[in-house]
């Protein structure tokens, strides 16, 4: 990763206004991003969009490989589950290290066929919650999976359903399209990226067919 885009749209679309995208924005991670929910919203007449955070208890992101063995292992069983359902996922996360508290943590994209799926909770703080502590090889992950929520506007998520519902027959669609790519953009913002050990990658994203 190393263009950095600086500015507050891309392609036509608002990008995130976090106080940390002082740096600029990683153009790989904005243009795997835009990829993605194009793809999605050409498949589906509706799309769930859904973003969380995977963290490390407290303290111990030292205690693990320094690699992304876990986050691609708990990706690929987290997407063999969404499709067995049917939901056609589609993923992206990014590989973040505090500087305040040298923590490694995850920010994680969903992307669903909202025709069969319109609820995070079950999904992500049930099965998510389970196969992140027993991928980590601990007895309560609580608190550890979090639901994300956009500090721009306070309409854009609701609390029962924990995302939102892109649906090409909303009046609204582009709004609400834009809304989320901004959200997602906070994925590609340059900091707390640096840093990383040798060979291993700042983001994984499902391939496009």
């Amino acid at each position: 990763m190393r263009k950095v885009f600086t500015g507050n749209e891309y392609n036509g679309k608002p990008l995130s206004e976090s106080k940390k995208n002082g740096k600029g924005f990683y153009d790989e991670i904005l243009q795997a991003t835009e990829s993605l929910f194009v793809n999605m919203i050409n498949r589906h007449s509706s799309v769930f969009f859904v973003r969380f955070d995977l963290t490390y208890p407290s303290g111990s992101s030292s205690s693990y490989p320094d690699n992304n063995d876990l986050v691609s292992t708990f990706s690929e069983t987290l997407m063999l589950y969404c499709k067995r359902h049917g939901y056609d996922p589609k993923y992206l996360w990014v590989r973040e290290t505090s500087p305040e508290t040298g923590q490694t943590h995850y920010h994680f994209m969903l992307l669903l066929n909202g025709n069969l799926i319109q609820n995070a909770h079950q999904l992500i703080l049930g099965y998510a919650i389970n196969l992140w502590q027993h991928y980590l090889g601990i007895e309560d992950g609580k608190g550890l999976v979090h639901l994300s929520r956009s500090n721009d506007n306070d309409c854009y998520y609701d609390d029962q359903y924990g995302g939102v519902k892109i649906m090409r027959k909303d009046p609204f669609f582009q709004q609400v399209y834009e809304k989320c790519y901004q959200v997602a953009s906070y994925l590609a913002k340059r900091y707390s990226k640096e840093g990383l050990p040798p060979h291993v990658n700042g983001f994984g994203s499902s391939r496009i067919h």
